[in-house]
């Protein structure tokens, strides 16, 4: 087992991306001057990496904010954990896409296998998760593994998904509305953007009350990802879609409500656009750090998603979700 997880850490190491296109996994946009850049928003210049590493080192919890299906992504965060393992104290490390259903899996998993990073894509019985393939994910686990560090699970559980989803905020008990800081409601602003990103997560294609559910349910969800950075303790590390990591309306919203005092990182993974280079608009995003990778396809999602709404619907209608 302990010469599974070196061969494990050795491959990591070497995959780590450089800037090099050649390390790169995806493949579109290499020739984009941005790859492998990282821009600072508050300097508003492009930084070396050390400038975020200490920003990451010095922070009560660092987000790291994903495409999910990039690999790139995910191997630059597994670069970041062992950075933050290695050079300061060794941070817990929450994600997404564990729910408190896998806590029990997790923790069979540590009291039979903890050093075994396939056993944990086993024992979560990751293939029927719902997300990319484990090997995308691995180097992720495997930087927290190779360290030591203690994986948290970060989303809410299968029931209080369904609890949402049936009776929105009104699912939730009001104590826990209280206790997770959903009051006051988002600015109107902020409260748009979200909807503007929803109807463009769903093609212009769900009505405005299945919208206003989706922003309650992701306002929780949000709050829910703060709370276990909270529980987590201080260092932790977040791994979540980057939408998550925003800082106008997402977790680190959250967290300033109910601990002010800490201090969040909030980086997006960014993959490079078809265009040319990035205008000033493209720059000022509500993070504190982008890092710009390849692109994994240029597959018009909206396509597919068409094609999927005309099977269910042969007659040419939609209908609303």
């Amino acid at each position: 087992m302990r010469a599974r997880l070196v061969l494990g850490v050795l491959a990591l190491a070497c995959a780590v991306p450089s800037g090099e296109s050649g390390n790169w996994q995806s493949r579109l946009g290499l020739d984009d001057p941005r790859v492998g850049k990282i821009y600072d928003t508050a300097a508003h210049a492009f930084v070396e990496r050390e400038v975020l590493f200490y920003r990451a080192r010095t922070a009560d919890f660092v987000i790291l904010g994903e495409k999910h299906d990039n690999p790139d992504h995910h191997r630059l965060q597994g670069t970041v954990i062992q950075y933050l393992a290695r050079e300061g104290v060794p941070p817990s490390v929450a994600f997404e896409m564990l729910s408190e259903d896998d806590r029990p899996k997790l923790d069979a998993w540590r009291a039979t296998h903890p050093e075994d990073v396939e056993a944990l894509g086993d024992m979560l019985d990751w293939a029927h998760s719902g997300w990319p393939p484990w090997p995308l994910y691995r180097p992720v686990f495997l930087a927290a593994i190779s360290r030591s560090l203690r994986i948290e699970p970060a989303n809410l559980s299968r029931a209080q998904l369904a609890a949402l989803r049936g009776k929105g905020l009104a699912g939730l008990p009001p104590a826990e509305r209280e206790r997770l800081a959903l009051d006051p409601p988002l600015p109107q602003a902020e409260r748009d953007s979200l909807a503007d990103d929803i109807r463009e997560g769903h093609c212009g294609m769900a009505d405005p009350h299945a919208i206003d559910a989706m922003i309650d349910i992701q306002r929780v969800r949000d709050a829910a990802l703060a709370d276990a950075l909270l529980r987590a303790g201080v260092p932790a590390v977040l791994i979540a879609g980057a939408g998550h990591a925003r800082k106008d309306r997402a977790v680190p919203l959250y967290v300033a409500r109910r601990a002010p005092q800490r201090r969040v990182l909030a980086v997006a993974f960014v993959e490079v656009s078809e265009r040319a280079s990035a205008d000033q608009a493209d720059l000022e995003r509500p993070y504190d750090f982008l890092w710009f990778t390849p692109r994994v396809d240029d597959l018009d999602p909206c396509e597919h998603f068409k094609k999927e709404l005309e099977k269910m619907h042969p007659g040419g209608g939609t209908s609303a979700f």
